[in-house]
């Protein structure tokens, strides 16, 4: 077998200082791990001596919460009950007699574009060179009537009775 050699005085003092420093970083570590596990006990221990026993909300405070609940509950299943009674007949209200009334102003919209259409053909014909402004305004009047029919069409459609 191998002899081995023995270390020399430098040697040996540069081994022991690598060890020491190890040594002193490990210490180090564990005594930094105890004070926090340490603080951490004490707060904890600390915080369970001071918490109250009572709860956050007083008790009154909780019932008198719990009957303006009960009451708030009874109130809405009085609501919903009339609610159900309710009866929406359209015939019985007013919403019959407006609509009659819309029906009547689109047929009289219709009848207005209808003469203003027929007044402005007998201005083009007394105005020399009319014809161009004549037909982007027919057209104009034209996409009225029709948008004004097509109202007049989904009003009628609607089943409300009209007002005796």
């Amino acid at each position: 077998m191998s002899e081995v050699e023995p270390l020399s005085d430098e040697q040996r003092i540069s081994v022991l200082e690598g060890k020491v420093g190890k040594n002193r970083t490990v210490i180090t570590i564990v005594a930094l791990t105890m004070v926090v596990i340490l603080s951490v006990s004490f707060t904890v221990l600390i915080l369970k001596l001071l918490r109250a026993d009572e709860p956050y909300v007083p008790r009154s405070s909780f019932n008198e919460q719990s009957a303006i609940i009960q009451a708030l509950s009874e109130e809405v299943k009085q609501q919903q009950l009339l609610i159900e009674h309710l009866t929406l007949s359209y015939s019985q209200s007013q919403a019959a007699a407006f609509q009659h009334n819309l029906v009547e102003q689109e047929q009289s919209y219709q009848e207005f574009l209808g003469a203003l259409k027929l007044g402005m053909f007998d201005l083009a014909k007394m105005v020399q060179g009319s014809r161009t402004w004549l037909d982007v305004y027919n057209d104009k009047l034209d996409d009225a009537k029709n948008a004004s029919i097509a109202r007049e069409k989904a009003l009628k459609r609607l089943s409300i009775k009209k007002p005796n």
